[in-house]
């Protein structure tokens, strides 16, 4: 059979036989909403029946010890329900017709979720993220290949058309279908229910006027092309079909990491999360994607489902992010996708020893919208990181190497012999891997610990009776030493550093002031014998002085003091080699203390004044960076993963709990390479799966990723894609969007508009000298009047303004002024979620990256132009890109930015 003579083996029963595209769209459309209504009756079938798993189907359960698997089949159930629903309620996506290299016609319906069982007639069932899925994304005419349960199969597609089913009037309806095969189309049908309409038959002399009004009815519903959609409510649209290069990057495997760039309206984010739901999916992994999670699943880590993580820049956008989650039936709490502000404090304040808390933890206090860095590091952020990390690595062994320099000179045999052993530790970890010096540390830190442990015993019982003596003497001496201390000020005791650790045991303060006295006293007289062992004085106004001072006569000997004074020095360098996990990553917070101070004196890096305790958030990210950077270094090294359940490994154990199978960065460039690098850092070692998507001229931080050496910087191994063909814009915004990038940073941008889509719009209009909020609320209020004439009903409309101050005064005006239009307006404060679909909303514009709206008016961009000079043409870019259709820009003075001036004949007075 020749591949051109098949169009009458697809055609089923009942096609009218008309002529041209007609007689087509009929036969699709009549097998279309045939098989709609079976898949959809099947799947209320099933919803209706009792279900088969659960615990009942367990023989012999045993409820103490089976509640994982209850667990499992009851998700089983929810997630079967779920599907079933989707099913009931969207049948299918798309149909395809293929030609099998076997000259085998088959007929293939897409469906969202995964389908049961297929139709039959030639005719297959195939979820989205299924192989077979990806026939949705092709074009008519190309080739494919592709996997399935039974077997390869390639050819070519000879027709495709995408669904919008629609449950009317007690039938199923798809409207705004497009469809397209090898002698038709593409072509838009409003609603294939209509195109299966037969004109009554006439007699008479009405008969050529039925014929004209069967033809306009026809002309209406079947337009040549692909209609632009219209949207309606705000949000990110629903883009169930991705195109072949959308489609090709969301099946990229697991352990990919990938940066996908590209202009607004190109679907980056909607890849993003179709790549996060089919790899949550553990039916459409492949072979080597179920080993992979397989092998990587540890004790403590969440279940393949559940281990992802997306980031995103603002709280708005991450609302409407759920949403679209919600439509993939994904779910997708707090605890999964988050502002890496709010992540940041929480790793930084409760798993990582950086910021203090009310139970003890880190002592930096982080000021949040404060910075405390020279202008030059915001451009130079990966060389300042660079350059600490170093640093602070220098720091950590030089560290170790003079502590054992202390144990060589120490009179204690056994400190001594582990000198040497514990020397060249610290000298040869400088040639190696900080894995391999760390694991070096641990094989020795028992033999330390032993040491340490006896020394520090004889110590202890030498003060313990010290102060037995004291209280035989004098029973009341606790009692007198308690009412003194009560008496000193509570200043803070002036303490050397300890980068952040304490010498001492870590125990609860005493509860009574008599056993408070009695820790006082000892721990007053371990300070007496490190003074007394280095020949130093103890400050006599500090409160170890004046404490010392009251003691007197009534503490050790002067030999013994010494004495004690060397064990001390020696415990303090056998107690540098121990737990040199927890060591070297609790340490980095006080390292960076030093470093900081370092700097500050050489005048580089920071500026002059910083307060010893207050840290910004750049500086927050820098140790966290640190910090997860190690950790993962560390878990990739063979020999500790198999020691992983050692103690001297538990802060690495509590970090593979924070590591996620996915990682998804959303607006990345948003993020400083830093941030991107500790996102990264929290992607499992052994999987390493890290999607981001973003680009650079839409970003609006000062202190963004720049460029895609500075993510190369955060992510070496990562493959950077361009998508370059934009679904959102009309051709006159689409101009606008490339010129405002052109004559902003000289550069050009490479975005088309997609084929054989009616891509016309409306140029974008200009109001100028409009300096009064009067002025300005009147003249939105006759734009967005115009828009409503033209799109009926009045479709998404958001407002977007230069600064937080302005949305509320301007919404109320605003509102004034539409009243007798019926039309509401609203503020939404610091991008939050207000108001109803058909609302106009009013934003700062800071707020609105990701989003997208049929109408957007610009207030005062001149304003914005002298106000953040820097980022002012992101800002500009970022908000004129989120209209689809309609823009309006204003001015308080009378022309254009200096920028934009070569512009100005692209905008009209009105529409």
């Amino acid at each position: 059979m020749g591949r051109y003579s098949i169009a009458a083996t697809i055609c089923t029963g009942g096609c009218a036989h008309v002529s041209g595209n007609q007689e087509e769209i009929q036969r699709v459309s009549e097998d279309t909403l045939n098989i709609l209504e079976r898949i959809s009756s099947a799947a209320k079938k099933k919803l209706g029946e009792p279900y088969t798993t659960g615990p009942s189907a367990l023989a012999n359960l045993n409820t103490l010890t089976s509640s994982e698997a209850i667990r499992a089949l009851g998700a089983i159930d929810g997630a079967s329900r779920r599907r079933l629903e989707t099913l009931a309620r969207e049948p299918a996506i798309a149909r395809v017709v293929v030609l099998s290299d076997e000259e085998e016609i088959l007929i293939y319906y897409i469906c969202r979720d995964t389908p049961d069982d297929s139709p039959g007639n030639g005719r297959k069932l195939a979820g989205r993220n299924s192989p077979a899925g990806r026939l949705a994304s092709l074009s008519v005419g190309q080739q494919f290949e592709i996997s399935t349960p039974g077997g390869g199969i390639s050819g070519e597609i000879l027709e495709k058309a995408i669904l919008h089913p629609l449950w009317a009037d007690s039938l199923w309806d798809s409207r705004q279908s497009i469809l397209a095969g090898k002698s038709y189309g593409p072509v838009t049908v409003t609603s294939m229910r209509d195109a299966l309409a037969r004109s009554a038959p006439t007699d008479g002399d009405d008969t050529l006027l039925m014929e004209i009004i069967a033809a306009d009815e026809r002309a209406t519903n079947i337009i040549d092309g692909i209609r632009r959609s219209v949207i309606t409510k705000m949000g990110l649209r629903d883009q169930p079909i991705l195109d072949h290069y959308q489609d090709e990057i969301f099946r990229l495997p697991l352990d990919t990491q990938l940066l996908i760039v590209g202009p607004p309206g190109t679907g980056k984010t909607t890849t993003l999360i179709r790549r996060l739901g089919q790899k949550l999916d553990h039916e459409y992994l492949d072979d080597d994607e179920r080993q992979l999670v397989e092998a990587t699943r540890t004790a403590g880590t969440p279940h393949h489902a559940n281990s992802w993580m997306m980031f995103t820049p603002t709280e708005l956008l991450k609302l409407y992010l759920k949403e679209a989650f919600a439509r993939e039936n994904i779910a997708a709490p707090d605890q999964k996708i988050s502002t890496w502000s709010r992540f940041r404090l929480d790793l930084a304040r409760n798993r990582f020893r950086i910021l203090r808390t009310s139970n003890g933890g880190g002592s930096f206090v982080l000021k949040e919208h404060e910075s405390f860095l020279q202008p030059k590091v915001i451009a130079h952020q990966t060389s300042w990181y660079d350059e600490f990390e170093a640093w602070q690595q220098e720091e950590f062994w030089s560290d170790l190497r003079d502590a054992a320099k202390t144990l060589k000179c120490a009179s204690n045999a056994s400190a001594l012999r582990l000198s040497a052993s514990l020397s060249t530790i610290a000298t040869g970890s400088q040639l190696t891997s900080i894995a391999r010096g760390i694991g070096a540390l641990v094989g020795s830190a028992p033999t330390v610990d032993e040491l340490l442990q006896s020394l520090k015993g004889e110590t202890t019982n030498a003060l313990r009776r010290s102060l037995t003596v004291q209280l035989n003497r004098n029973h009341k001496f606790l009692d007198e030493l308690a009412v003194f201390l009560n008496g000193l000020s509570s200043a803070d005791e002036e303490l050397e550093e300890q980068d952040g650790e304490d010498e001492d045991d870590q125990t609860q303060s005493p509860r009574t002031a008599i056993a408070a006295a009695a820790a006082a006293y000892m721990r007053n007289l371990r300070a007496q014998a490190r003074a007394k062992f280095a020949r130093r004085v103890l400050s006599k106004t500090s409160r170890t002085g004046l404490i010392a001072d009251w003691i007197g006569k009534r503490a050790l000997s002067e030999a013994d003091l010494r004495q004690v004074g060397e064990s001390l020095h020696t415990q303090a360098a056998l107690r540098k080699f121990t737990t040199p996990v927890r060591r070297y990553l609790d340490g980095v917070a006080g390292r960076y203390r030093r470093f900081r101070r370092l700097r500050q004196t050489e005048g580089n890096w920071y500026v002059d004044k910083i307060q010893a305790n207050d840290v910004d958030p750049l500086e927050v990210d820098l140790m966290l960076l640190c910090i997860m950077r190690a950790a993962s270094d560390l878990l990739q090294d063979r020999s500790i993963r198999r020691n992983i359940g050692d103690p001297a490994y538990v802060f690495l154990k509590d970090f593979i709990g924070l590591t996620r199978n996915q990682i998804m960065v959303d607006e990345a460039t948003d993020f400083s390479p830093v941030q991107l690098a500790c996102m990264g850092a929290l992607s499992n070692p052994d999987i390493q799966s890290f999607f981001a998507c973003g680009d650079f001229n839409q970003r609006i931080t000062s202190w963004g990723s720049r460029s895609i050496d500075q993510v190369r910087w955060a992510l070496p191994h990562i493959e950077v894609r361009p998508i370059e063909v934009s679904y959102r814009h009309s051709r006159q915004l689409n101009h606008l969007a490339k010129e405002i990038v052109r004559l902003c940073s000289g550069e050009s941008i490479d975005v088309i508009l997609p084929s054989n889509v009616d891509n016309e719009g409306v140029a974008p209009v200009l109001g100028t000298g409009l300096s009064q909020l009067d002025d300005v609320a009147d003249w939105l209020g006759t734009r967005i009047a115009e828009v409503e004439q033209f799109t009926k009903p009045l479709p998404s409309v958001a407002v977007l303004v230069n600064s937080e101050a302005e949305v509320g005064p301007l919404a109320d005006k605003l509102q004034t002024v539409l009243l007798d239009q019926n039309l509401n307006v609203v503020a939404c404060y610091k991008g939050q979620l207000a108001g109803q679909e058909n609302d106009i909303r009013v934003f700062d514009v800071q707020h609105i990256k990701g989003l997208e709206f049929e109408a957007v008016f610009f207030v005062g961009i001149d304003t914005l132009a002298a106000m953040q000079p820097e980022l002012f043409d992101k800002y500009l870019y970022v908000g004129t890109t989120r209209a689809a259709t309609y823009l309006g820009l204003t001015c308080e003075g009378s022309e254009l930015p200096t920028k934009l001036q070569p512009l100005k004949d692209a905008f009209i007075n009105n529409w």
